[in-house]
């Protein structure tokens, strides 16, 4: 049973119905983490989950939910972030436009120090690729902006300078750049495509060498618009998948769900965030979506190339396109094997191959005061989550209260 204010904890956790104070109540957590252990018990084998949202990292390194679990299970962090594995193609784009071109170049503030492929010379730290902040240093215009439309402002206010928005995001942040498109942009203002569809990464996850994952958290923030269903490969996969909200409940009741459902043998979609979360998704944002971009292949830094997990602009909105409005600025297809700088593990970070304290870089030579790779850079990248909270410092004591509350028992 459930409300419109309350979380309805669904089958296999005695129908207790969370109110909104309860997202972060002591008591839960523990009462969860409980029957984590126990179910994790029966499986007795080790488990990894993967989660695919950088705020999913965030919050599990904020709360210290990783030191709950016990140690058969093991939840990685994938493809968590945009920025992270933004082609560095586009990286190029952007700091030649700003360089050479004279454009006025838009951006999130994170995407500003992701370094490209271009070498940063006179730098003593040794692979050091020039990020949007040195294209500044050497006089470009390149400005952060909290949203597309401060973008488009931009544009309105100046309208003798060229205006060109680094659109880089998943899901959730495209469907405003379809929003300003669709209710007529500057006519000086143009984008730089690089915005990701997040399933068909999922997709192609679990055929790589190496990828022994047994589920997924799916992200709560993308399926609010997408809807479930861009998910259901993964169940005929034999990949147990949850979509979990960012609250420590949220997160605990999604892990217990998925080992839950490898327990019982039967991998399925379930849905643990239901009070954002519709299975059809949000019907309206979708609908300006695709009527300005179309599925294209996409380079994901460090992973592969992805049929269909990219947006580009249909025909009737191309003139957006910043590759197509300064053809002379696109760069030629960088080196594959050199995405990253020497020495960065950002790749395997990226795939779940590797922890970031794995990376001989991560705390020395790359730290957030210091970035040397892109999960590193982004507010929501994994090193810089890990980084930020100790997670690589061993487990933590994290205090929570025994037993159960007033509401009832999980």
């Amino acid at each position: 049973m459930s409300d419109q204010n309350g979380l309805d904890v669904g089958a296999g956790v005695s129908g207790a119905v969370f109110r909104p104070g309860d997202y972060r109540a002591a008591t839960w957590v523990r009462a969860l983490a409980d029957r984590i252990a126990e179910t994790a018990a029966r499986l007795d084998r080790p488990v990894k989950l993967m989660h695919i949202c950088g705020t999913h990292e965030h919050e599990i390194g904020r709360y210290g939910l990783r030191d709950l679990l016990p140690d058969t299970v093991e939840v990685l962090a994938g493809p968590v972030c945009p920025v992270c594995v933004c082609d560095s193609n586009w990286i190029d784009l952007a700091i030649g436009l700003a360089v050479d071109e004279g454009v006025v170049v838009t951006s999130f503030g994170d995407m500003l120090a992701v370094p490209g492929t271009v070498p940063l010379r006179g730098e003593a730290r040794g692979d050091v690729r020039m990020s949007l902040l040195d294209a500044r240093a050497r006089g470009g215009d390149v400005r952060a902006v909290t949203s597309i439309f401060e973008a488009a402002r931009i544009a309105s206010e100046r309208p003798e300078r060229q205006v060109v928005f680094f659109s880089v995001g998943f899901e959730t942040t495209v469907v405003a750049t379809a929003a300003v498109l669709l209710r007529g942009a500057p006519p000086n203002f143009s984008i730089i495509e690089a915005n990701y569809y997040t399933p068909p990464a999922t997709h192609l996850l679990p055929t790589l060498p190496g990828f022994d994952v047994d589920g997924f958290l799916l992200p709560g923030h993308a399926t609010a618009i997408t809807g479930t269903g861009v998910y259901r490969h993964l169940p005929e996969q034999g990949l147990a998948c949850a979509v979990a909200g960012f609250e420590p409940v949220d997160i605990l009741l999604a892990v217990l769900e998925l080992l839950e459902q490898l327990a019982r043998g039967r991998p399925r979609l379930a849905n643990r965030y239901r009070r954002v979360v519709a299975p059809e998704g949000n019907l309206r944002a979708l609908s300006e979506l695709v009527r300005v971009f179309g599925p294209t292949a996409m380079r994901w830094r460090g992973v592969a190339d992805i049929p269909a997990s990219g947006y580009r602009l249909r025909p009737a909105y191309r003139s957006a396109s910043a590759q197509a409005r300064f053809p002379g600025a696109a760069s030629a297809t960088p080196d594959r094997v050199r995405e990253h700088p020497a020495g960065c593990r950002c790749a395997d970070v990226t795939l779940g191959l590797a922890r970031p304290d794995a990376c001989a870089l991560f705390g020395t030579r790359c730290s957030p005061d210091n970035p040397y790779g892109p999960c590193m850079v982004s507010h929501e990248g994994t090193c810089r989550a890990w980084h930020l909270y100790g997670t690589a410092r061993g487990r933590l004591r994290v205090e929570t209260a025994g037993g159960s509350d007033a509401h009832g028992t999980v």
